[in-house]
């Protein structure tokens, strides 16, 4: 995404939880029940008391959106300084000095942080990439044995002698000494560790990695190991230009690189090689007598056998779901995401869900949510684990802690090896992120959905457990929506 602005910056919001219910820090809870309306929302428009030119209002500090003009209404999003918004009223509300601001595309701000701007609205994408990065910014594991975090620690200069003072000439030891600074051991590194490059600093003739962008946190860069985030990026769907579901993705048997279409369903006549995880139609299926498919058409003249392909068949859509509504379905026993509008697929890629010892618990979701970058930890338990500023982080289970999310440290993407999240291929991870509901408008860092604007639905389904019950959140929406209109 991409916006006409000013300069470049980074703004990280921080949300410590685990992806299989160790939380370190608790997210604010999912609402419960629709919050009434004030009277004030529903007035007429009235013209704020802005210059005659004003196009915009730009931010002098990163605030919090209310649903209501309050400081005591539901949070739905932050939107970071510097950002330009449009307005289209003021009420009086509680909280805020000056006056509450509804904002464009939505919400209420308050007027006490804004100043009014003669340049039209306008905000950057958060995080925001650098020409031809996929993650913003360098990432690492520790790996190192024994390795601890530092702090770096700057001696307090000596003072220096009072110009007026009247006596000998003092000796250089009395006048100040610049004196380099120093690493400290600060704590051990327990368990597993993902970092990222702040920036880099040499101590001693030592390199170091900051890994906190404001406390003073740093590792030695010998004792971590680069990671290498994967470019594998899932495709487009329901256009002219490309495929409708059913689809499959390559899976060539026995952990081989390729695998082979033939000119027969019998899998006579070699045509060509197709790579692990490339996306292709399912055209027709050849069944044997007991009715099972042995093979399957992807071309005009190309066949595939099952056990090269990951098969995933649509089914229907969750009761709940409104007409035209985005939502996302995640096939547990294939590793495959794709995302909906209504009943058409527009998206689909292949996922890493939870491993055999945490695994993904089906059920139906709502995004409620959406981080531009969050801390992934899981501290308690056999295996602790600490993951640092995810990107492009999309919560559907408060309860839980589980989300859609980057992961920039491995690339293995149809295998189940998570925590219990759904984790993503950077590339899908930003355009799921800025596709489903709640929307995240440009300079947002945060977006949060709430019963009366849900986030969009989240199928956690698999071959045991085809038609999951709704949970939490999800539950709420539904029981909210088939209340009687007053």
């Amino acid at each position: 995404m991409v916006w006409q602005g000013v300069r470049a910056w980074r703004c990280v919001v921080v949300i410590a939880v685990g992806c299989h219910g160790s939380e370190q820090a608790s997210p604010p809870p999912a609402p419960d029940k629709p919050s009434p309306v004030p009277a004030a929302v529903l007035a007429p428009p009235v013209v704020p008391d802005f210059p005659e030119s004003t196009r915009s209002l730009e931010l002098i500090r990163t605030v919090g959106v209310r649903l209501e003009p309050a400081d005591d209404g539901k949070r739905i999003g932050t939107v970071a300084i510097d950002t330009r918004v449009g307005w289209t009223r003021t009420a009086s509300g509680k909280g805020c000095e000056k006056s509450w601001i509804e904002i464009a595309p939505r919400g209420w701000i308050c007027g006490d942080y804004v100043k009014p701007s003669t340049k039209p609205p306008y905000g950057q994408e958060v995080p925001q990439l650098d020409r031809g990065e996929i993650v913003p910014g360098t990432y690492g594991k520790v790996t190192a044995q024994g390795a601890v975090i530092y702090a770096l620690e700057k001696p307090d200069k000596k003072k220096k002698p009072d110009k007026k003072t009247k006596g000998p000439v003092r000796s250089p030891d009395e006048v100040e000494q610049p004196k380099a600074p120093h690493m400290v051991q600060a704590e051990p590194i327990v368990g597993s560790l993902n970092v990222r490059e702040y920036e880099d600093v040499t101590v001693d003739g030592k390199l170091y990695w900051k890994v906190a962008q404001k406390d003073s946190q740093y590792v030695l860069a010998s004792a971590i190991t680069k990671h290498v985030p994967s470019r594998f990026v899932g495709d487009r769907l329901g256009d002219d230009t490309a495929l409708a579901t059913p689809i499959a993705f390559v899976w060539p048997r026995g952990g081989m690189l390729e695998a082979w279409t033939t000119a027969k369903s019998t899998g006579a006549g070699a045509v060509r090689q197709l790579a692990a995880r490339v996306l292709v139609p399912i055209l027709e299926t050849a069944t044997g007598k007991d009715g099972k498919p042995t093979a399957y058409r992807i071309g005009d003249v190309e066949w595939m056998s099952p056990a090269d392909l990951r098969v995933f068949t649509p089914s229907a859509p969750p009761p709940t779901l409104a007409p035209g509504e985005r939502w996302i379905d995640v096939d547990l026993d294939n590793e495959i995401l794709v995302a909906f509008e209504g009943d058409v697929a527009v998206y689909a890629t292949m996922v890493s869900s939870g491993g055999k010892d945490t695994p993904t618990e089906t059920g139906v979701y709502r995004m409620w949510l959406k981080e531009s970058e969050a801390d992934m930890k899981g501290l308690n338990g056999e295996d602790p684990y600490s993951v640092a500023t995810v990107p492009w982080t999309q919560f559907f289970s408060p309860e839980k802690g589980l989300a859609l999310h980057t992961a920039y440290w491995h690339d293995g993407f149809g295998h189940a090896r998570s925590h219990g999240c759904v984790n993503l291929a950077p590339r899908d991870a930003r355009w799921l992120y800025y596709w489903s509901d709640p929307q995240v408008p440009p300079g947002w860092t945060m977006a949060a959905g709430v019963v009366e604007a849900p986030g969009s639905i989240v199928r956690i389904r698999s071959a045991a457990d085809p038609t999951p019950e709704l949970k939490g959140y999800a539950k709420k929406v539904a029981e909210a929506r088939a209340e009687p209109a007053p």
